[in-house]
């Protein structure tokens, strides 16, 4: 099989984009697989002579599987053939017979989803939850199946030191914060008893998925929405609830008294207990490196039936992990890791404490999670699960 990997040069690097890609074409090879990838340089348009170059490889490439991350090559997908006559012809991927992956490994309302053009799209998704989510936001979408496709990671992401006993720092956070988005900030917004209402269900029902709570207020208030402001509200309110989260998690467990390691930008513009010690961002290289000198990190997501790419990470490092999706994550790593209710960080931070006093179940801990994810969460694995969905 050989496939093709658009790639966006204009992205920085080092970022998750990179790490990413270049584990699926390890995992490509591991599989026995050929892989290519076709640069360009801005999302969403291609340059005369990308798009000349594109119609060069179609005419004698081979091509069975299109592997686009983040959708961010859609405009690929758009092209299609002409032989001068009134009519266009198939995209080039279908005329080629690709299956055209497409891996969200972000919210589908910050994706360019609804703009992929395949005959045989297979949409993977990092959340249970957003077949559901995807069916709402874009009911005119056809796939050929859909998938779920969790972030993955790689061997080479393991950066912590040979023996656990070196790992310098009892607890981590890491993760850039927007201090003006951790209260309501739409006032002025048109439908603001909408989100209102949606943050107040959050609020007190933190295992709700957000577009269910969107939906269940839009319900109650009699509102009629068009596609803009579905988008907008879910945009917003996941855009808050994220930095809501990340803000009273470090926060609360701060404030009970369990000292913590916090990195990323933000930070610095809001009032900490003492023993949070706050630090400037890192690349991407640097917060591996952060990860593996942790004992136990953080994670807030928004990904309630899934993962986002911090979780696997921690896991391939053995590193400790609290985290509140708990719905696929214990289903990954069972009791390796920590879970942690919104509702009760002052419990989250009794069970950090407790933990970080016996050390020699911390490594247990650790060893399972590394384990756990070398046995079932490297992009080998994501990989042999889209290929038996194409059949390829």
């Amino acid at each position: 099989m050989h496939a093709l990997i658009p790639f966006c040069t204009s992205v920085p690097s080092p970022t998750f984009y990179q790490d990413f890609i270049e584990g699926l074409e390890s995992a490509l090879a591991e599989l026995g697989h050929t892989a290519e990838r076709f640069e360009f340089r801005e999302i969403g348009a291609l340059a005369q002579e990308e798009l000349e170059r594109f119609f060069s490889w179609g005419r004698t490439a081979r091509c069975d599987l299109v592997l686009d991350l983040c959708c961010w090559g859609f405009a690929l997908s758009r092209v299609r053939l002409w032989d001068g006559g009134s009519e266009v012809g198939a995209t080039i991927f279908d005329s080629l017979g690709a299956r055209y992956a497409a891996l969200l490994f972000d919210q589908p309302f910050f994706q360019p989803v609804p703009a992929l053009q395949s005959a045989s799209l297979l949409l993977c998704y990092p959340d249970r939850h957003h077949p559901e989510l995807i069916g709402a936001l874009y009911p005119s979408l056809q796939a050929k199946a859909m998938l779920f496709v969790p972030p993955a990671t790689r061997r080479e992401n393991d950066r912590s030191p040979g023996r656990w006993r070196d790992r310098r720092t009892p607890l981590l956070y890491a993760g850039n914060l927007a201090p003006e988005a951790t209260e309501p900030f739409w006032s002025d917004a048109p439908h603001r008893r909408l989100y209102d209402g949606a943050a107040a269900v959050l609020d007190a029902r933190p295992e709700v998925p957000l577009h269910r709570a969107i939906e269940e207020v839009r319900r109650a208030l009699g509102l009629e929405l068009a596609q803009e402001e579905r988008l907008t509200a879910h945009r917003t309110l996941e855009y808050f609830l994220r930095h809501r989260l990340r803000h009273r998690l470090v926060t609360s467990i701060a404030a009970a008294g369990v000292p913590i390691e916090v990195y990323g930008k933000g930070w610095d513009g809001v009032e900490l207990p003492n023993n949070a010690r706050v630090h400037p961002a890192t690349d991407y290289r640097a917060y591996m490196d952060l990860i593996g000198d942790a004992r136990i990190c953080l994670d807030a997501s928004t990904y309630l039936g899934g993962s986002n790419d911090r979780a696997v990470q921690f896991a391939v490092n053995g590193t400790v992990f609290f985290s509140n999706a708990r719905e696929y994550l214990y289903e990954a790593f069972g009791d390796a890791a920590g879970f942690y209710s919104p509702l009760d960080f002052a419990e989250a931070a009794e069970r950090i404490r407790d933990l970080l006093a016996r050390p020699r179940e911390i490594e247990a801990r650790s060893e399972r999670l590394r384990a756990l994810a070398l046995a079932g969460h490297l992009w080998r694995h994501r990989l042999e699960t889209i290929i038996e969905a194409g059949a390829l």
